[in-house]
């Protein structure tokens, strides 16, 4: 499945009944991920979360002290804290990568395979859209995987369901804490505290824009705006000096709650926002950041003349070179390079409010099915990943552990490929924002009722304090819904 739609599963829910499953893309059940290796994708899928509850095994493997060379091709890394079980394992790992990021993931792992004989993963691509009923359907008959890639907002859900187990021993035993990634990133997979994922990416949104355009409209090719008035600047540059658009505002089509939505995201984090209060008993996006943000997406539109399309349209033509700039997911990275080449631009998105953006993280978390050595097994697989993950950068994602992305082989990479425009914008781990890990958190914002489909009729008319405002009632009263069923 493409990157996009697994973002968005992760934060969405198919029915009302089953709207605290949570869902996205972020879809990423994984938001689960979004690779900018898979290319773009359209309505995002349902996901959910149920199954069979197991106790964790452990063993004095787990804790013993490993050491050697940081492999061929990766990032130097300090020694293992792990060491794989004396007894030979045989993991089965699921991932919804059925993009070009699938292949990827498989490349990493017949590495890990080669280096690693005690140690044997089997990769298991489930489509995103059927990938938490799949999960499900393995819990009840008693065939889970050892090992799941999901988004950090698909983790509550899965772990109160007893498909996912936490895993504190591993941070422990592997040496892992909070200084070893961004602190946003880190704390999202943590779930009632406790630890129940390891991030392997971030994915952001990033400010992609279109080269030659630029220079036609006289602006600087190799300066993208950084800031409200150089955004809006360059949008009337490109309207009035090309026959292109200088950017285009989604305003209807499936995907409408989703690109809209990450949009109003970003804007609402760099305007301090916080989508509920501290307790999440309320939904609080309809505070001043919220309607600011709405506003300014409305603004475009009403103000400077830019054009209302359907959900893709402005990926499409910003491919086509219709249109100049385009705010997207990570995801979208493949494509934007095989259509504009060396006439594309990535950069972070223009401080309009502040610094920040929306994005999600993959995780990689242990199931109930793991135990004994299967469990020392996942451990050593999951921290060797973690260490080992330059390759997931060249695959679209922003690598989550700090040593990978300040490593040299990162900072500096160059050529074709992915790699180099990934190091461009792969400083924004640091600021980089998620909604609450919390059953349902990305409802919040993706599904409808949510601050998506808000801002969404705050571009068609719709006064955005009024939109909000009844986004946030309806949604805070399922958080007091979600709290009473799940006790947070």
């Amino acid at each position: 499945m493409r990157t996009r739609e697994l973002a968005k599963d992760q934060s969405r829910t198919p029915t009302r009944g089953h709207r605290t499953l949570g869902r996205v893309a972020a879809s990423l059940a994984a938001l689960t991920f979004v690779v900018g290796a898979c290319g773009g994708g359209s309505t995002p899928a349902p996901s959910g979360a149920a199954g069979a509850s197991a106790t964790a095994g452990s063993s004095a493997a787990a804790s013993a002290p490993a050491s050697g060379a940081a492999p061929s091709g990766e990032t130097p890394s300090a020694a293992a804290a792990l060491q794989p079980p004396a007894t030979k394992v045989d993991l089965v790992v699921w991932n919804p990568f059925t993009g070009p990021d699938g292949g990827f993931f498989s490349e990493i792992v017949k590495k890990f395979n080669a280096e690693t004989p005690n140690v044997q993963v089997t990769v298991e691509t489930q489509v995103g859209a059927e990938y938490i009923a799949k999960l499900e359907a393995a819990a009840s008959a008693k065939k889970l995987p050892h090992v799941i890639a999901a988004g950090y907002d698909a983790l509550p859900l899965l772990v109160e369901n007893g498909i996912v187990t936490p895993i504190d021993d591993l941070a422990t035993q592997a040496g892992l804490d909070a200084s070893d990634f961004p602190e946003a990133i880190w704390n999202a997979g943590q779930w009632k505290d406790k630890r129940v994922g390891v991030p392997i990416d971030t994915h952001t949104m990033n400010f992609y824009y279109n080269k030659k355009l630029f220079t036609e409209a006289g602006l600087d090719p190799e300066k993208p705006p950084a800031t409200k008035d150089e955004f809006e600047a360059a949008i009337k540059a490109v309207q009035d000096k090309t026959d292109a658009d200088g950017y285009q505002m989604v305003a209807s089509g499936p995907g409408a709650n989703f690109l809209v939505g990450i949009q109003f995201a970003a804007l609402f984090y760099q305007g301090g926002g916080e989508w509920t209060n501290a307790d999440f008993s309320e939904a609080t996006f309809n505070s001043q950041a919220g309607i600011d943000a709405a506003t300014y997406l409305a603004h475009l539109v009403k103000d400077l003349g830019v054009p209302k399309v359907e959900s893709d349209a402005e990926i499409n033509a910003f491919q086509q070179g219709k249109n100049a700039m385009v705010m997207s997911g990570i995801w979208e990275t493949t494509r934007y390079s095989d259509a504009l080449k060396a006439d594309l631009g990535v950069a972070p998105i223009p401080s309009i409010f502040g610094d920040g953006t929306w994005g999600g993280s993959h995780n990689l978390a242990v199931t109930a099915a793991a135990e004994g050595d299967l469990r020392v097994g996942a451990y050593y697989f999951i921290d060797w990943f973690s260490r080992n993950s330059l390759q997931w950068g060249a695959a679209g994602q922003i690598p989550a552990r700090n040593e990978v992305r300040d490593s040299p082989e990162f900072k500096n990479a160059s050529g074709d490929g992915l790699l180099p425009l990934i190091a461009k914008v792969a400083p924004l781990a640091e600021s980089v924002k998620f909604l609450p890990t919390i059953p349902g958190g990305g409802d919040l914002l993706f599904v409808a009722n949510g601050a998506g489909e808000a801002a969404t009729f705050a571009i068609n008319g719709t006064d955005p304090k009024e939109a909000l405002d009844k986004a946030a009632t309806f949604n805070s009263q399922i958080l007091k819904e979600s709290k009473a069923k799940y006790a947070f």
